[in-house]
This record gives C-alpha cells, structure tokens and sequence, in this order.
C-alpha cells in the first residue's frame, strides 16, 4: 500500500507527533472504557450510609428486647434496656449491615411483604434516620429479603444473629 503524498511530503518529526497524539488518544479512550467497566463491578451496598458518622442505632425483632444505643465522645451506649456502657465492637457490627452487599434488588411493589416475612417485618434497624426493614431468608440461596428506601434487595444473611442477639452480648466488658 503507498502511502499519500502528503503523507509523504510531511517531515519526520511531524509524522511521529501525530503518531504519538493518536497513540495518546486511543489510550486515554481506553482508561475511560477500563474505569466504566470498574464501577459496573463494584458491589452495590443496602445504604450509603458512612458507618463512622452514624450516632443513634435502635434495633427491634419479633420475641426480643428493643435495644437503642447512641454514640457519645467516641463511645456507644444502650440507653434501652438499661443504661449502660456497650461494646462498642458490638454495636459497630450492627451499624455494618448498612454496607451489606446487595445480591439483587426488586422494586417494592414486586413481592408481595407478608409472603417475605417484611409484613410484619421480624426485625427492624434503625441507624440515625435510615430504617432497614428485615424478612425471612430466600429458600434458594438463603439471602435475606431488607427493604429500605423503597425497595426491596436480596442480602447474604451473615448478620441475623446479631440482630435477634440478647442486650447482654452488647454491654462492655
């Protein structure tokens, strides 16, 4: 294949920049197509919320003792069911279900609450003023039904034991 003659015509130097400036350009489409790909394969989480600001945390269940706790200089306390200072390793681990890694999600309208355990809930997570609303486990792979912010998403159940926990496993040692 002969190359044009104004290809030709061009000296080295000019034919070898704008080799480089299309090289720079095809790997700098290349950088975006490799990000987009990245943030599709980021997990998507129940909240947004950041577990370090979070102060106020009530846990409610089906058979169990309401637990409230608030954060004060640095420390977690149970105001209910007795006032007392709590672990706060404990406490730490319930604000984490906030991050719980979504395997799926369904628009609320789409299940119906009572078949899901979400009507009533069997427990509930308040942190601050988001509220996270916990059903029964799928049969299939035994995620846990939460809803919260409209929507209804599928969660792997690596937490229920702490939601249904007694407020003696809270307390500081």
């Amino acid at each position: 294949m002969a190359a044009s003659p104004a290809l030709m015509r061009m000296r080295r130097g000019t034919r070898s920049l704008l080799g480089m400036a299309l090289l720079a350009a095809a790997l700098g489409a290349a950088v975006v197509v490799q990000l987009r790909h990245e943030e599709t394969l980021v997990p998507e989480t129940l909240t947004a919320l950041d577990p370090s600001g979070v102060r106020a945390v009530t846990v409610s269940c089906q058979g169990c003792t309401t637990r409230r706790f608030e954060k004060r200089d640095g420390h977690w306390r149970m105001l209910e069911p007795r006032e007392v200072a709590a672990s706060d390793e404990a406490v730490e681990r319930l604000v984490a279900i906030a991050g719980a890694t979504i395997r799926f999600r369904h628009a609320a309208g789409d299940l119906d609450p009572k078949k899901v355990g979400l009507d009533p809930p069997l427990a509930t997570l308040a942190l601050d003023g988001t509220t996270l609303t916990f059903g029964t486990t799928d049969a299939i792979h035994g995620d846990r039904y939460v809803e919260v912010g409209g929507s209804v998403a599928l969660v792997p159940d690596r937490f229920s034991a702490r939601l249904f926990a007694a407020p003696e496993s809270e307390v500081a040692h």
